[in-house]
């Protein structure tokens, strides 16, 4: 079995068993609790990214006002739109990994991590072009205000430039996540994170243009974690170990990404063109409810950390011991991982809602009272059924883990993207309001969730009660 380094060295060169670096064998060892030591720091990962985003805009909020948060929200639809579809091709990556982890298969590990990393250097290089050509004509379809425009197109072109490093860490990081190591990628999001939030309060003071600033605080912070994995996968122990000097692009592996990571970007990308038309609505309310909306989105990103994290294990957990041929196992994974995702999602979501106006306070200002009141609209409609997520998260990423990435694209293609627009198109203007908008949202978990429900029944039954399990 392939791990991560859990070796020290105290300043007496002694190899000393480190405390915090701890491996985790998902095919081995008490369950439950290998969930949790993978897990957490996967979830406080996440939870730091996106507060250290709520930093953005608080500091934006305290010192140049509404309009400026508006600006960075209105971004937040082009960035997520390209990203993510680009981010989605590494979990093509963790899927390979994860079975061949379970395989032991040696030569396959090393020529997955080589042309991983390779792919997310060109493919940054090419979204950070798309990202500067394309920023104009989305925020003009999405009718982003005049008076946040220049800000937006100023945050996006500024945040783009650090795609490269962006798509090398989140490919580097899934690597080390698959291989066992969720601990460190935690250790550079806090390094990465202590500079965006230094850099975020110095250059607001220095520079005229506040939405710059964050722009390049937060491109800077990218560009430090992404050193911090190559870093790390440098001084790797083992098969996985990267050697710049000799790392080779293997089409076949290049081509196995391909297969798996292609539905799999294709459900990141459907995520942001299916909210277009809800960012347009959004917009057409105007500045105040884009503050409250972006505050309240970040709220619920800092929450989603919790399910998605649980997602993320069970592509691990459950690939590895696919590979492994554990059926227990298989079985005891999937179930543990979905009853703690719903369950600490569902607890979240009540407690966020019932202290939702505080929250959202701290983002926007106390004395926003019309952009508070949008975002406790966005908490009751959509973070209070963020359980619902939860329940799609464990499916959709168990079900990739399975072989089937192509299903859960074209499940996310038909809800996500397809709902959404007929929601839009027909069931929105009847009822023109803010509320109708953030429905949408859970309406369409809802369907996705009893879609994926059927299809994994199926899956489940097959590979528990026949032994029968797509091949890679």
């Amino acid at each position: 079995m392939v791990f991560v380094n859990t070796r020290c060295y105290n300043f007496h060169g002694k190899v000393v068993k480190s405390v915090f670096f701890k491996k985790v064998d998902a095919t081995k060892g008490p369950l439950i609790k290998l969930i949790f030591i993978y897990t957490v720091p996967i979830i406080l990962s996440t939870i730091l990214q996106h507060l250290f985003e709520v930093a953005d805009k608080a500091v934006l909020g305290n010192m140049a006002g509404s309009v400026a948060v508006a600006a960075v929200g209105a971004s937040g639809i082009v960035t997520s739109l390209i990203i993510s579809a680009a981010v989605g091709l590494s979990t093509g990556t963790s899927i390979i990994l994860a079975r061949y982890v379970g395989q032991n298969h040696e030569e396959r590990i090393r020529e997955t991590v080589d042309t991983s990393l390779l792919t997310a250097v060109g493919l940054g290089l090419a979204v950070a072009v798309v990202g500067f050509l394309a920023a104009p004509p989305f925020l003009t379809a999405t009718k982003c205000p005049a008076d946040c425009y220049e800000g937006a197109l100023l945050y996006i072109r500024i945040y783009f430039a650090a795609a490269p490093a962006s798509l090398l860490y989140n490919y580097g990081s899934a690597i080390l996540r698959t291989l066992g190591d969720t601990q460190r990628p935690l250790i550079y999001i806090i390094v990465a994170g202590v500079v965006n939030v230094a850099l975020n309060i110095i250059l607001c003071i220095l520079l005229p243009q506040k939405v710059a600033a964050v722009a390049i605080a937060t491109a800077v912070s990218q560009i430090i974690s992404a050193a911090l994995v190559l870093w790390r996968l440098c001084h790797f122990e083992g098969v996985a170990k990267v050697t710049l000097s000799k790392i080779r692009f293997k089409l076949s592996a290049f081509g196995q990404i391909l297969r798996f990571g292609i539905p799999a970007s294709i459900s990141q990308l459907v995520l942001p063109l299916g909210n277009l038309q809800i960012a347009t609505a959004i917009n057409s309310f105007g500045v105040e409810a884009i503050a409250g909306n972006s505050a309240a989105s970040s709220v619920h990103m800092v929450l989603a950390a919790f399910p998605n994290g649980f997602a993320v294990a069970s592509t691990t957990f459950m690939g590895q011991n696919i590979g492994a041929g554990d059926v227990r196992r298989v079985k005891s994974s999937f179930w543990y991982l979905l009853s703690l995702s719903v369950s600490i999602s569902a607890v979240l979501g009540v407690l966020t809602c019932l202290s939702g106006r505080f929250w959202l306070g701290l983002i926007v200002g106390r004395e926003a009272t019309a952009a508070i009141d949008y975002g406790m609209s966005r908490l009751l409609h959509v973070v209070l059924f963020l359980f619902v997520s939860g329940i799609n998260g464990v499916f959709s990423h168990a079900l990739q883990a399975f072989g089937y990435p192509l299903f859960t694209s074209i499940t996310n293609i038909a809800f996500t993207l397809g709902f959404r627009v007929l929601w839009m198109q027909l069931v929105y203007p009847q009822s023109p309001m803010f509320d109708t908008v953030m429905l949408c949202f859970t309406v369409s978990w809802l369907l996705n969730m009893l879609l994926y429900a059927v299809f994994f029944a199926f899956v489940y039954w097959r590979y528990t009660r026949k032994g029968i399990c797509k091949k890679i």
